[in-house]
Parts: structure tokens; sequence; C-alpha cells
């Protein structure tokens, strides 16, 4: 294990010996068990009896909208029935996947959000200590986050509000930070997408997407992010369904990173000096699925370097998949040992195998999350009110009140319904509550300005593998089809809100004023009807260019 001195593992020599006792223990279907992180998205003992019989070395549990109460009883259950402790995993982000942690969680900017405070050191930090004790106050104890891919192509359909922006150095520096303060409060951090997502505008979900860039750019981009969070110390790298030519010397140079030795071993661990877990991103997603036949597909991410396989269909099929490729000699066993051993040490590193009494250990965590959620909440109020962003600003619309826009015709889009029903949000309340007369758009009505004294859209609209890109859905905002072609906001007052891309002006070059909130958040919300009258003052800076390179839509830009 001479590897381990070198690892981003802090071992004890106590830790080293049941890593070693452990390994030693494991039969051969226990070692092929640990290289998987299997999915329970339904959190019945009965599901989970089933996934732990498949002997996992992890469980990922999706938090969105669940009981705190069901996601901190099932991590005990899970631990307490599983012989070598769990990596439970979870996507704890604050992007549209979730705005908060459970049902309880306190709500936060997303990363995009973050970089576009006035103190974004300051609000990353914070972010990271919510994630990370709350999380680990549900049991979780490795989040796939921070995102440190950097958001270069305005169309990329699955980067957008999850990055820092499109500054390399802002990413790096952001980056850093998330992952020093999750790990120092005890949750283990995974940057993701290797070799880098946010210049194709594919979504790899869908199809293998590419890093186009030149090696010299890459270089002097990702290569700095990535060797800033290894520096850093993060524990683990997600190798995705991405190929990056420029980076591989040979016939494979559009392999994507999950499959290829060349940007995962050779670029990766040898160049770059990583040396702690590599997991693949989801192997279900088309990226990786489109490329060959599973039971080839399994057994070559692992000689590719991928330490973890992320989910499956078919669980049993997939863990019979890798336990015969070994045994007939396509994975090398002392590979399998490698990424065993790789395991084991991270979960000491973790302190899991310290854990004498699960329900105590996590009932305590939560006790102590909840006595810091006003203290939370406080936080992500700053950083709303440190982030919102005012791109564009004519005609002297704000600040708005009753008095001189009593009658406000809303145009509010909903968020495509991928988690399930998706709904409007409170905003349309909070604006009635300061008294305006509020009318939301619908097929009857029409936007006459006899009737209403300023028009609001409120965008909360992203794009998850359902769509080509992020677009403003027009018909849905305007009641139809041929409506879509209507821009009324020459004849009535007219603000344009966006709560998911930042990009929307692309669309709209030429409404008066523009805002980007980063996130759907009702904390968001609120803070943002007190921007809106004035009562604060807009501090947010772009991240992103909003204008997308198009110099002839820039007008006055308050941002």
């Amino acid at each position: 294990m001479e590897w381990m001195s070198r690892a981003p593992f802090s071992l004890s020599p106590q830790d080293r010996r049941w890593v070693e006792e452990t390994f030693r223990s494991l039969s051969l279907e226990e070692k092929v068990g640990q290289v998987f992180v299997l999915l329970c998205d339904e959190l019945s003992e009965e599901k989970m009896q089933y996934v732990l019989g498949l002997k996992p070395g992890g469980i990922h549990r999706f938090p969105n909208g669940v009981s705190w109460e069901t996601l901190a009883s099932s991590a005990v259950f899970l631990q307490e029935h599983s012989r070598v402790p769990l990596l439970l995993t979870g996507d704890l982000e604050f992007s549209f996947f979730a705005v908060k942690i459970g049902d309880e969680g306190s709500e936060f900017q997303t990363q995009m959000g973050v970089a576009a405070s006035s103190d974004p050191l300051r609000d990353v930090e914070r972010m990271a200590r919510i994630a990370a004790r709350e999380g680990r106050a549900l049991g979780y104890n490795v989040t796939f986050s921070p995102v440190v891919d950097i958001n270069y192509n305005f169309r990329s359909t699955i980067t957008g509000t999850r990055t820092f922006g499109s500054d390399a150095d802002m990413v790096r520096r952001l980056s850093e930070v998330y992952v020093r303060v999750l790990q120092e409060e005890g949750m283990g951090a995974c940057a993701k997408h290797w070799p880098g997502d946010g210049v194709d505008d594919r979504d790899q979900h869908l199809v293998t997407s590419c890093n186009s860039l030149s090696r010299d750019v890459w270089e002097a981009s990702y290569g700095e992010v990535y060797r800033g969070v290894i520096q850093a110390g993060v524990q683990s790298i997600m190798s995705a369904h991405i190929c990056a030519p420029a980076l591989v010397d040979g016939p494979d140079r559009f392999v994507p990173a999950s499959l290829s030795g060349d940007l995962t071993i050779t670029f990766l661990r040898e160049r770059l000096g990583f040396n702690g877990v590599v997991i693949s991103d989801a192997t279900p997603m088309a990226g990786f699925a489109s490329q060959g036949k599973r039971e080839d597909l399994l057994p070559r991410a692992l000689d590719a370097g991928c330490d973890i396989i992320l989910f499956s269909e078919d669980p049993e099929e997939d863990v019979q998949i890798v336990l015969d490729a070994v045994k007939s000699g396509r994975v090398a066993p002392e590979r399998l040992d490698e990424a065993v051993l790789r395991i084991l040490a991270w979960k000491a590193a973790l302190g899991l195998h310290r854990v004498e009494d699960w329900s105590s250990h996590v009932r305590g965590l939560m006790e102590e999350a909840r006595a810091s959620r006003e203290e939370h909440a406080r936080w992500a109020e700053e950083c709303f009110a440190s982030s919102i962003t005012l791109v564009k600003h004519e005609n002297d619309i704000l600040p708005i009140s009753p008095q001189r826009y009593r009658r406000v015709l809303l145009l509010e889009s909903r968020p495509p319904e991928v988690f399930g029903p998706s709904g409007f949000t409170p905003f349309k309340d909070y604006l009635e509550q300061e008294g305006f007369w509020v009318t939301r758009m619908e097929a009857d009505v029409l936007p006459d300005p006899d009737l209403y004294d300023l028009a609001i859209y409120l965008l909360d609209h992203y794009t998850f593998m359902s769509e080509g890109r992020a677009s403003i859905p027009w018909a849905e905002l305007h009641g139809g089809a041929f409506r879509s072609m209507w821009r009324f906001w020459d004849d009535i007052p007219t603000v344009m809100i966006s709560l998911s891309s930042p990009y929307f002006l692309f669309e709209a070059p030429t409404v008066g004023t523009y805002v980007n909130v980063y996130s759907p958040a009702e904390v968001g919300l609120k803070v943002l009807v007190d921007l809106l009258m004035g009562r604060r003052e807009f501090r947010g800076r772009n991240p992103v260019d909003p204008f997308c390179g198009m110099e002839d839509v820039r007008g006055s830009c308050g941002g």
C-alpha cells in the first residue's frame, strides 16, 4: 500500500490496520461488491434489504423532498445492516436537483450564485459548511460536489448555474475552498466532471460529449482547476462520459474518460498526481451505455482506472458481470484489489469504522444541524442579498412600488417535471403581500397597457435531459404558440427575471430590465422583492457573460 503515502487520506496506524484486516477478510464476491455504489431510490425496508444483499461499497439516496426523519433512519438501518461501513452518497449541490437537503434543510444559493456574490469566498465556505453539517445529520458521508466544470459554452445543457461560472481562476479558487471546508467538516468531497464539462453543448446523459479545447488551453483552464482541488486534498474525482481528444495520444482520442486509461490513469493519476478514489459517473447514462455492451463496458471502466462503478439498472446482473470478469482474468485481480483498498482507505479516513452506535451518532449530528438552522438561514439570506445581479436596467423602471405599478401582469414559467410535478413559485404571493394587484398570464389574458402598469417575467426554466438547451418558453408564458411572438415591453414597463439560466437575455435582447437570481429558492425570492422595491441595493456581479458575446445587445449594464 505504498500509494497511500501519496493519497489524500490521513490515516493513523490503527486506521491502516483496520483497512488491511478488513481487506483480508473479504471474499472475492465481497470485493466485487465494494466497487459498486448502488442507487436506493425507495427507502422502504424491503428495498434497502435488497440492495444490502448485494454487499455494495456504497448506496446513493436522493434527498429531494424526503423528510429528515426518513433519511436519518434509513442511514442508520443501512449502516447497522452492513458488515463493512457504507459510503452513503448524495448530490448535495444546492442546484436544480434540490435547493436544500431534505424537507427541513436550509436553502442556499447555487454555485454560480455564490460566484456572483460580492463576497464569494465567505459564501462558498458557508455553502460547504451547510452541505456538510446537514448532510452528515442525515447519514451522508460523501457528496458528489463541487462541480468544478467551467461554463464556457452558454448553450451547455447541463452545467449552467451548477458551476462557479466561466472564469477558470474563480472556479479554481472557490472549488479549493469548498473542498477544504467540506472535508474539514467530515464530509467526503467529489470533484466532477473529469476531464471537464461546459465546452460541449450536448449532455452526457444523452450522448458521449467532448471537451474540445486544445491541450494548451485545457492546461491553463481545467488543468489548473484540477491541480487546485488535488492540492486542496480532494478525496475523490468523478470520471465522466466526456472525451478530451487533445489530452490523448493515439487512436482512442474520442473515448470518454470513464472508459479511458489514457485520461484517468495516465493523465489524472500519473501526470496530475491524483491518488484518491476515482468514481465513474452514472453508468446508465447514454454517454457510457452507447459505447458498447454492458458486459464489456463495466470491466473496461475498472481497467480504465475507475475504482467505483456508479449506479445500475440491474445491480444483480452488473455485480455478476464484474465477478465473472475477475474470475476470467478480463479484470486483473491486482486492479480489483487496488480499487478495494482505496475505497476502504477512504472509509477509514472518514472515520466510518470508528462509529459504535449509528443511531446515537446520526441523532447527535441531527440535533447539532437543527440547532444551526437559524444561523444557516441568515447565511443564505446574506448570500442572496450579495449575489442577485441587476444585469441590465433601462427606462428607470426600478424601484417598483404599488403606488407606481399597482397592476402587475406576471408571466411565470414552471421548471420541467424531472423530479415530479412542478408548480409555480410563491413570488405572486410575496408581491400581493406588498400591496400589488397581480394577474398571472393565462390564455384568456391580454397584455393591455390600459389594464397593467408593469409586466414581470419570472423564468424558472432549466434543462435536464428533456431538452436540447434551456430556452425561454414563450408559448407557455404567453398562453399559446402564436402568442409566442408577442413582445410588448415598449407598451408596458417590463422586468425579466431568471431563476435559472443566466443567459436568457440572449433571446430577449431589447427587454429594458433584466435580473439574474441563479436559484428558485424561496429565501432568494424574498430578497428579490426587497431588491426590486429598493429596500436593498443590488450587489451581485456577473460570473459569466450574460450577453453571450453579443456586443450589440448590451445596452446599459448594472452588473
